[in-house]
């Protein structure tokens, strides 16, 4: 199912006005820019906290992706370094940006600039934002695991192996610009402060009440349970009010109800679908 999203450089249209407008995520900028155009830790730490998850790109000049191999090296260090400091956990990807509408005798240049950033992230971690073509060369070379693909420079062509696509610009959230854009994968390079959306193991105890059991397992079950659309507190406490959300997930779902989030209902709280 698609998500909705948007990216945005300068200006902030803040959390309320974001999801206001349905967004569940945001796309933002790494870089040398010391103009206010770069994700910083506080404004992640805010999205973060209000539920929305965040995706980063890598970009200075539209072509410099035809740096080659040296110059994806050091951008994917400084890019790394940037969303370190911002939160990001190690396993996420880094999208890099090839923002003109590049011609087939340039991919190599590119597919070089993306054998760089491998070298730094990893090839898993590496992520491509263009339009169809090079964006489509570089997946037929394997050259990148994830695809963030604009409407831009495509032809109404779309690579579905991108998770992400920005299919509309020039909009308005809270009188700053953004971009639409919208999900074609459950993974597309999300994160939150400190947090991937992967399934965290099961920390191997039972949660349950009373007495009223409290740490950071908790806290994550409840958070999760929270981005999936339940009321409850994100306090790191599991009390009555959390069974109680654990009981009608667990009869949501068709599980034993019990109250106890056990390996079963942990689980389920990240894999099973959103009904």
């Amino acid at each position: 199912m698609s998500v909705f999203g948007v990216d945005y450089a300068w200006g902030r249209p803040g959390v309320p006005a974001l999801k206001e407008a349905g967004a569940k995520f945001v796309c933002r900028y790494l870089s040398h820019d010391t103009t206010g155009k770069n994700l910083t830790r506080a404004e992640a730490e805010q999205l973060s906290e209000g539920g929305l998850w965040l995706v980063v790109v890598w970009e200075t000049m539209a072509s410099r992706a035809l740096a080659g191999r040296p110059g994806g090296a050091t951008d994917a260090e400084h890019a790394a370094k940037q969303a370190q400091h911002c939160g990001m956990p190690p396993d996420r990807p880094i999208y890099f940006a090839v923002d003109f509408d590049a011609a087939s005798r340039q991919q190599s240049a590119i597919n070089a600039y993306l054998d760089g950033v491998a070298s730094v992230l990893g090839r898993d971690r590496v992520g491509l934002y263009a339009g169809y073509w090079p964006l489509k060369r570089a997946f037929d070379t394997e050259k990148i695991t994830y695809g963030w693909q604009t409407y831009a420079w495509s032809g109404g062509n779309w690579d579905f192996r991108a998770q992400l696509q920005q299919y509309s610009n020039g909009h308005k959230i809270n009188n700053v610009k953004v971009d639409y854009d919208r999900t074609v994968d459950d993974d597309y390079g999300q994160w939150q402060v400190n947090r991937s959306p992967k399934p965290p193991t099961w920390p191997g105890r039972y949660i349950t009440q009373p007495p009223v059991m409290d740490g950071a397992d908790v806290r994550a079950w409840q958070r999760q349970m929270r981005d999936r659309g339940w009321g409850i507190s994100v306090d790191g406490d599991y009390g009555p009010d959390s069974e109680s959300v654990c009981r009608a997930f667990q009869r949501e779902i068709q599980l034993a109800v019990d109250g106890i989030v056990g390996p079963a209902t942990w689980r389920a709280a990240w894999d099973a679908p959103v009904i």
